[in-house]
């Protein structure tokens, strides 16, 4: 505390205030943390601008001169040597990559190895798509993260090489670091020891949703570790923000309908999409806010975007696209009515635009002729939380969906063109074998209807329902990930001698991902985007 009290001074008359996305994120999209904490304070008089430091990451790690260093070293594979070559033709930016699921397989792989080669020099660290591998080492473990900002690792060439460099250039005041992911903690507790180095006179903050979690489940932040940076932004508030803004000089100002990138300055041509694919909240908090497994209920109230306002934004970035573009709608959840009004608006206007998004398995989904109204209006992919198929599972989580619906719904959709992303979420407390096959008969039954499926193992949310009553859901014990897993969301727990997440995770290997019907649907393809890249995929018989 005494060096963070050292570090506090009144801010600079003028300031600017560089909101950074730390690597590493999926390389399809800005992140939309750190891009609408710019459009936000900027729209309030504070002079921000948004940096994707993961996407200019990429490009510098996956740069011919950097790759062709590596391979004079003479360490790589033959897989790793061909990558090298492949990828510097950006076949996962060209539109006919994913015409034919196999090519667009091959591209990934070609990603993949290109990322291992690049990992050589360091070889203590894997660097993966999405996120990065330390040997030894945990993103959840403060010690390790006190590690990370003092050790050299495969983030520093770009770091001072271009990023530090840019940010004194443009006369850089405040460097705010947004993390959403977890495993961006390593660069961002690295790069803040370097600003700390090599530009001192820089004021380094760290805030975003990461933040805010970890605030919400009661991990200090005002412990030892933050201090290296001067400000721990944890604000998940709106009154919060506001208070920051006019703290920073600018002024009070109408909250914004919806967080977006700036349209204009984000380096659209550098991700890894055949389109444009711009992420956007058009809402805050879930609507539904009542699914056990999640802690969304300590997060704001639900809050959707006025209509006026939805349509201006579409149609500024058909304006600024008229070549088409996709949209992420990143809401936890997207209703009926909001997506409604985003076919519309979409068929009114003949915008040249298409989205897909999370949504629940919602009764009004399964409307006669509401599915083909969102097909017509745009959506090209839907991601589903259906979870399970087991009815005492589905209510003991209160999704308030029975498997009945799901498959009204799931059919409706499918039969519409909309590609049908299923998510499910095996190891639940007092989870059965016969719960668990119940959800693979319901898969095998709805195969048609079904385009990807994501299975996952829960890890019990820290604050969410099953955490703050256990005994209610059967949960007789809850662990932690490890004795020093101090920055951990999650918990592991027992249900008397059962420990479902093994047992489930046993299945899933032994019979789940066997099953022919299951392959089937997820074929053989290598895909570490998911969703991201899914909504550009062909389905059903193309497959």
């Amino acid at each position: 505390m005494k060096m963070r009290k050292a570090m506090e001074a009144v801010y600079p008359l003028l300031m600017r205030i560089a909101f950074i996305t730390p690597p590493i994120i999926k390389p399809s999209e800005p992140g939309l943390s750190a891009a609408a904490a710019a459009q936000w304070f900027r729209s309030r008089g504070v002079d921000a601008f948004a940096v994707d430091a993961s996407i200019a990451w990429y490009g510098h790690t996956l740069s011919v001169s950097n790759l062709e260093a590596i391979l004079a070293a003479g360490e790589a594979t033959q897989a790793q040597r061909q990558a090298a070559r492949h990828v510097q033709e950006g076949a996962l930016r060209k539109s006919g990559t994913y015409a034919d699921r196999r090519v667009y397989s091959s591209a990934c792989n070609h990603l993949v190895n290109a990322l291992k080669l690049a990992s050589l020099p360091k070889p203590d660290f894997l660097l993966r798509v999405a996120d990065v591998e330390w040997k030894g080492r945990r993103p959840q473990r403060s010690e390790d993260l006190e590690a990370a900002a003092t050790t050299p690792g495969p983030y520093d060439a770009y770091f001072t090489e271009e990023l530090i460099p840019e940010l004194l250039e443009k006369g850089v005041t405040h460097a705010a670091l947004s993390l959403t992911f977890l495993h961006q903690t390593y660069a961002a507790f690295r790069l803040a020891e370097l600003l700390r180095m090599h530009a001192p006179g820089i004021r380094r903050w760290m805030g975003g949703p990461l933040v805010a979690c970890w605030k919400a489940v009661g991990v200090p932040l005002d412990a030892p570790l933050f201090e290296r940076f001067h400000k721990v932004c944890s604000t998940s508030s709106e009154v919060e923000m506001e208070e920051l803004a006019l703290e920073l000089g600018g002024h009070p100002g109408v909250e914004p309908a919806l967080l977006a990138p700036d349209l204009d300055s984000t380096p659209w041509a550098q991700y890894l999409v055949p389109q444009p694919t711009i992420p956007v909240a058009l809402g805050r908090g879930c609507y539904w806010r009542r699914c056990t497994f999640c802690p969304d209920y300590l997060h704001p109230k639900y809050h959707p975007c006025g209509t006026d306002a939805l349509e201006i934004w579409l149609r500024s970035v058909a304006q600024r696209f008229p070549g088409g573009a996709m949209l992420h709608l990143t809401d936890s959840a997207l209703s009926p009515a909001l997506l409604d009004r985003v076919a519309s608006t979409v068929i009114r206007h003949k915008l040249p635009l298409r989205w897909h998004g999370f949504v629940r398995l919602e009764a009004g989904f399964a409307r006669p002729g509401f599915a083909q109204h969102l097909a017509e209006g745009g959506c090209t992919l839907l991601q589903w939380g259906l979870e399970t198929a087991s009815a005492r599972l589905l209510h003991l989580m209160d999704k308030g969906v029975g498997p009945e619906q799901a498959r009204a719904v799931l059919r409706a959709s499918a039969a519409a063109g909309i590609k049908n992303h299923a998510y499910l979420l095996f190891g639940l407390p007092t989870e059965t074998e016969a719960d668990r096959e119940e959800t693979l008969a319901f898969v095998q039954a709805e195969a048609d209807s079904l385009h990807d499926l994501n299975a996952s193992i829960l890890n019990l949310p820290r604050r969410s329902p099953m955490h703050e009553h256990p005994e209610r859901f059967g949960i007789t014990e809850l662990r932690p990930f490890g004795a020093e897993a101090d920055l951990s969301l999650y918990l592991d727990f027992r249900c008397g001698e059962s420990h479902p997440r093994l047992e489930a995770r046993r299945w899933i290997g032994g019979r789940f991902g066997r099953d022919p019907i299951v392959k089937r649907i997820l074929g053989e393809l290598n895909n570490p985007f998911k969703a991201n890249h899914a909504c550009f995929l062909p389905s059903g018989q193309e497959r």
